[in-house]
């Protein structure tokens, strides 16, 4: 089967907006596949979008009705840069069973990688994020993953997986996981075991008053992930109400755009899925709007992507060695004199190499005050 075999072609007029002339339309600076088009090779581009139309393993009905409803939102936003090639491939075709629809996902997903395309999937639940780990299963030792999420989808001793439980087969049943944040959650909607055991697994998770407080706090974290698995609930219900239950706290629609936009900058990111967006609860479109916005300002990162590797041979870099007292190891800081961007290296005790994680200058901070950055002694933690 070819890719274009598990995908129904875009069915939606290409809408003009009022206020932005047809040529600067998002929808006119797009390959899309369309009922007549013929996909000769993938060469041509960068980033390919991808509707999923899939809502029957979760309690958020009406999720599969989204990938239309955004899409028509986003072609009517000015175009992106002219650096970047994309290509609306339409929706997945929907499986007898959701298991189905997986395996297509999975399917999709491991070409457009293979072929060194960065994935943008719209519409469905937050489960899907299992079948697009288990494609970098097979294709890498080590994957990070992030969650924006109002809370932590995690029961420890769940059989099935499903929207609410789904970190639980990421987590627990899986190997290749090496770095995995939760970024926004609630207090007051997160179990504090599943914070706990957070923590145990020396992974992260940022509550969303630390993130408001600086919000550039995210942007190492972000630069490092393989897979970014945006909840639109995380976003308050003011500014966004189509969810089965959206809560009145929540990120602002401008934080989440930064956030979408900072998952657009990190060169590793490989596949950006924005779910759980319910049309049956939106209200004058307002949540299709915001995942249109987000979507955009995830490309609009990308535009600027900068590919940086690190090293004191390298000129664009400058070389800081702190000592710590405390530690049989000094801690090796690499900022960009380009971007002023920041890494450090971490020892790997098991081979006597180091591995390079993204950082900030507040982590450069703690170390020359003597205190270990959280990111250095969590990373070491996993390497031991």
């Amino acid at each position: 089967m070819t890719l274009l075999d598990f995908l129904d072609p875009v069915s939606l007029d290409k809408p003009e907006n009022p206020y932005i002339s047809g040529a600067n339309t998002f929808s006119r600076n797009i390959t899309v596949h369309t009922p007549d088009f013929e996909l000769k090779n993938l060469d041509p581009y960068d980033i390919a979008i991808i509707g999923v139309q899939e809502d029957r393993n979760s309690n958020n009905k009406g999720a599969s009705l989204a990938p239309d409803k955004i899409r028509a939102q986003l072609y009517q936003l000015i175009k992106v840069s002219d650096k970047i090639r994309i290509i609306d491939l339409g929706n997945l075709k929907q499986g007898n069973t959701f298991n189905d629809t997986y395996s297509a996902l999975k399917e999709v997903v491991n070409i457009l990688v293979s072929n060194n395309l960065v994935s943008i999937i719209i519409g469905g639940t937050q489960e899907l994020t299992i079948p697009v780990f288990q494609v970098f299963e097979k294709i890498r030792s080590n994957i990070n993953v992030t969650a924006i999420d109002r809370t932590i989808d995690l029961v420890e001793d769940s059989i099935n997986s499903s929207s609410e439980t789904y970190l639980s087969e990421i987590l627990f049943k899986k190997r290749s996981l090496f770095k995995f944040c939760s970024l926004g959650y609630q207090l007051h909607l997160t179990k504090s075991g599943n914070i706990d055991l957070i923590n145990k697994l020396y992974y992260d998770a940022f509550r969303l008053g630390e993130i408001r407080s600086d919000i550039s706090m995210v942007e190492p974290l972000l630069r490092d992930t393989d897979i970014v698995s945006f909840d639109i609930s995380s976003v308050r219900q003011s500014e966004a109400p189509a969810f089965i239950k959206p809560s009145p706290s929540g990120f602002y629609s401008e934080e989440v755009c930064q956030l979408a936009r900072y998952s657009g900058l990190s060169e590793k990111i490989s596949v950006f899925g924005l779910f759980e967006v319910n049309p049956k609860y939106d209200i004058n479109d307002q949540t299709v709007n915001l995942a249109a916005q987000i979507v955009w300002y995830f490309l609009d990162g990308y535009s600027c992507r900068k590919v940086e590797f690190p090293s004191g041979e390298n000129k664009n870099f400058k070389t800081f060695i702190v000592g710590h007292s405390d530690l049989d190891y000094e801690i090796t800081f690499y900022k960009s004199t380009v971007s002023e961007r920041w890494w450090m290296e971490v020892p790997n005790p098991k081979n006597e190499t180091t591995v390079l994680v993204s950082c900030s200058y507040a982590d450069y901070q703690k170390a020359c005050e003597q205190e270990v950055p959280d990111i250095w002694w969590k990373c070491f933690q996993k390497l031991s």
